[in-house]
């Protein structure tokens, strides 16, 4: 076998300790409703139908393991990917870079986790390399496979619109002339959300629903609750009859099965066109509200990064066991059943693995910072634009879930460990046969 593919192989199995330590992948209550969407298939009305149909083409009706390999396989190949296009492909240097993130960073427990928070990195780095990457560093079948994982990780949840959003920002500042072919997989993702919804739910839009996550933390925020009080009872609104007992925590408005959104047979789409009406007035009412509430918001979700509550089993028999047992041979659902998830016990095992992650991600973001001027001064201009795409990237990443939607440890954690990146490369001695880079980062001179 070619040493390329042998690397990506290797750095793809090192990424999947955390599942080997649990004895399956590892799961969350939503990988339940994907398993649903892949298999039967449905379009959901809260998800984008694309990292369900991922997992039924992945696992192949066999097996979960099969779609984490596929999935650390993927982050593999990205580093490989981001070396070469920025100091040079070496062997070694690839498999130590997967082993530092696999010892000390939460990649590895994204990668082994079914869900698609793994395709947040994937987003900031295919746009990165579609930005930055030197044409005689990656071939033209590398830039095709770019733009096609670029889409796939876009579409597959909402927030990474907002960071992709967020990286061809950087990319129009300093690369202008690659904006087209970065912008492409943003332009596919939402043609195939729109098309999907389309069909799925009679909507053309990219999140038909979207106005209820508006309006749930609208509501814990205080805007919606206090539109509500000024307006209700005279409004004839249907939750003016909650409106002295709407919850204060966005996540119980939106699943607790006795709240608002659940508590009539049609669900969502009895509310949605009321919350589209409640969360417009809401913010037209108190602007500054809204505003202050959403910074406060993205500030709290970019100082959380843990890998948090995807190691618990809640939820998991009611939401995830059951597809195992509808979609995949019974050894399927025994080996979940026998895993230190299902069994409450993965918190404990991973607890002394999980504790040098703060300090490597601290001293990443100095570095990431650091690379930022060195770059230009090393005449690497790749890695300072690489590390400015990280950095808003992140910011992107910490107002899509933690302003419009509710701060969680795990949404940061999944793309922090990017931070180690730009430090590795710009500290990294580059072999001899590394490709000449483009330092014409910005310029009507530069190449596209």
């Amino acid at each position: 076998m070619p040493v390329a593919p042998l690397c990506v192989i290797l750095g793809g199995l090192l990424l999947l300790w955390p599942a080997a330590l649990n004895g399956y992948p590892i799961v969350f209550s939503d990988t339940g409703g994907l398993l649903s969407m892949g298999h039967v298939p449905e379009i959901g009305w809260d998800k984008p139908w694309v990292y369900g149909p991922f997992l039924r083409l992945t696992d192949l009706g066999l097996t979960l393991w099969l779609a984490i390999l596929a999935q650390a396989l993927i982050v593999s190949h990205m580093l490989w990917l981001l070396q070469k296009a920025t100091i040079g492909g070496a062997p070694w240097r690839h498999l130590a870079l997967c082993a530092v993130l696999a010892a000390g960073t939460a990649a590895p427990w994204f990668a082994s986790l079914l869900m698609p928070d793994i395709f947040a990195p994937v987003t900031v780095l295919s746009l990165f390399l579609l930005g930055f990457a030197p044409r005689p560093a990656l071939s033209r079948a590398a830039f095709i496979w770019l733009l096609a994982l670029a889409a796939f990780a876009i579409a597959s949840h909402l927030a990474h619109l907002i960071v992709a959003c967020g990286c061809l920002t950087v990319i129009l500042l300093l690369r202008w002339r690659r904006l087209p072919l970065a912008a492409a997989p943003l332009a596919l993702a939402l043609a195939w959300l729109m098309l999907t919804n389309l069909i799925g739910n009679g909507a053309i839009g990219v999140s038909p629903y979207g106005s209820i996550f508006a309006l749930a933390r609208l509501q814990a925020d205080g805007p919606a609750a206090r539109y509500l009080h000024d307006v209700c009872p005279a409004a004839g609104y249907r939750l003016c009859a909650w409106a002295d007992q709407l919850p204060e925590d966005s996540d119980k408005f939106l699943w607790d099965p006795d709240g608002p959104v659940w508590a009539h047979e049609y669900g969502p789409t009895l509310l949605v066109g009321e919350a589209k009406t409640i969360v417009a007035a809401a913010l037209r009412a108190y602007p500054w509200l809204a505003a202050k509430a959403a910074l406060r918001n993205a500030w709290a979700q970019a100082q959380l990064a843990a890998v948090g509550d995807t190691l618990i089993p809640d939820y998991l028999d009611t939401t995830v066991l059951p597809r195992l047992q509808r979609f995949f041979p019974p050894a399927e659902a025994a080996r979940f059943t026998a895993s230190l998830q299902a069994k409450g016990a993965l918190p404990a095992a991973a607890a002394p693995f999980l504790w040098p992650q703060p300090a490597l991600l601290a001293a990443g973001l100095l570095g990431t910072l650091a690379a930022v001027p060195l770059g230009w001064l090393r005449r690497r201009p790749a890695i300072s634009a690489l590390a400015l795409t990280v950095l808003v990237g992140l910011a992107a990443n910490a107002f899509a879930t933690g302003a419009l939607s509710h701060p969680h440890d795990r949404y940061e954690a999944r793309l922090a460990w990017l931070l180690l990146l730009p430090p590795w490369l710009i500290f990294a001695r580059p072999p001899a046969a590394a490709p000449a880079l483009d330092t014409r980062v910005k310029g009507p001179t530069s190449s596209p």
